[in-house]
C-alpha cells in the first residue's frame, strides 16, 4: 500500500523524471528525492516480494507485467494501471495454483506472467498487422520517370 501511495503522490513528478530528468529541476521538481524514494519504493516492493517469488525471479516478476501493459496502451496511467492489475492478478492466481498442483509458488506466477504476456503479445501483433498497401511498390519520383511528350 505504501508503494501505492508513492505512485499516487508523487504521480507528475515520476513522469516528468521518467521522460525528461535534465529539465524537471528546472519546473521545480527535485529529481534527487523523487529519485530517492523511487528507489526505496522499488527496494521494499523487491523485500516484500522475496519471500514468495525467490532471489532468481525477482526481475521477471517486475519486468514482465509492465512489458505486458505497455503493449496494451500508449498512456503512462493506463500503463501504471495495468501492470499493478496483471502482476497482482497473476500473483493471486498463481499462488492459488501453486497450493492445488503443489508446486513452487515462485515459478508459477513467473509462468503465469509469461504466458499472459505471450498472449498479448500474440493478439497486439496480429491486430496491428499492415494493411495489404503498405506492402506495394512505391511509385518513382518525377525526376525517375522517363521523359513525356510535353518536357
Amino acid at each position: 500500500m505504501g508503494v501505492a501511495a508513492f505512485i499516487l503522490l508523487f504521480y507528475k513528478r515520476l513522469l516528468f523524471m521518467t521522460f525528461d530528468p535534465e529539465v524537471a529541476p528546472i519546473y521545480g521538481v527535485n529529481v534527487g528525492i523523487v529519485d530517492s524514494l523511487f528507489a526505496l519504493a522499488m527496494a521494499a516492493t523487491i523485500v516484500a516480494s522475496i519471500n514468495v517469488v525467490g532471489v532468481t525471479l525477482i526481475a521477471a516478476t517486475l519486468v514482465i507485467p509492465s512489458t505486458t501493459a505497455r503493449l496494451l496502451t500508449d498512456s503512462f496511467a493506463r500503463m501504471i494501471v495495468l501492470s499493478t492489475l496483471i502482476g497482482a492478478s497473476a500473483g493471486s492466481i498463481g499462488m492459488y495454483l501453486s497450493y492445488w498442483l503443489d508446486v513452487s509458488s515462485g515459478a508459477t506466477i513467473i509462468l503465469l506472467e509469461a504466458a499472459v504476456f505471450v498472449i498479448v503479445f500474440l493478439g497486439t501483433t496480429f491486430a496491428r498487422r499492415r494493411p495489404s498497401w503498405a506492402d506495394q511498390a512505391i511509385p518513382p519520383l518525377a525526376h525517375d520517370r522517363q521523359a513525356d511528350d510535353l518536357g
